[in-house]
């Protein structure tokens, strides 16, 4: 069975810094004993697609910026573990972060039975940026 990968998903308030991004993955990520090599793409709302922070991330970690249409984010709500009141009632979806990491997995994924993508834990907050990460299948193992 092929291993799994690592979906970051990114939210943010208008005009985050990177700064902020860049903290919050790796606090994510630190929390989550993952590494940065894991990470195949970063995930978020296609309404947060021109957010400066989230594409300055992108750029300077060489991981793409997948922005994802909400009706995609909505189907995982079920699985989210973090509920945002304010985004549910904006976005319809618990938490930006969460349902984009999720969604990314999905997307991704081996579709092999088992292999249903989970979050690795909470979303995690700094600042005005939050972060989730979720695999798909087994969690690959990074490089030296």
């Amino acid at each position: 069975m092929a291993a799994g990968l690592i979906a970051a998903g990114l939210g943010c308030r208008a005009g985050c810094p990177v700064e902020q991004v860049l903290a919050v993955l790796e606090q994510a990520l630190g929390a989550a004993g993952c590494r940065l090599q894991q990470v195949r793409a970063l995930y978020t709302a296609d309404f947060k697609h021109s957010e400066v922070g989230l594409l300055r991330a992108a750029e300077l970690l060489n991981k793409p910026l997948i922005a994802l249409p909400v009706a995609d984010l909505q189907a995982q709500s079920a699985q989210a573990l973090s509920c945002s009141a304010h985004t549910l009632e904006r976005f319809g979806v618990p938490s930006v972060a969460e349902t984009a990491a999720l969604a990314g997995a999905s997307l991704a994924g081996s579709n092999a039975p088992g292999d249903r993508p989970r979050l690795l834990g909470p979303r995690r907050t700094s600042g005005s940026a939050t972060c989730a990460l979720a695999s798909s299948g087994r969690i690959a193992e990074p490089g030296p």
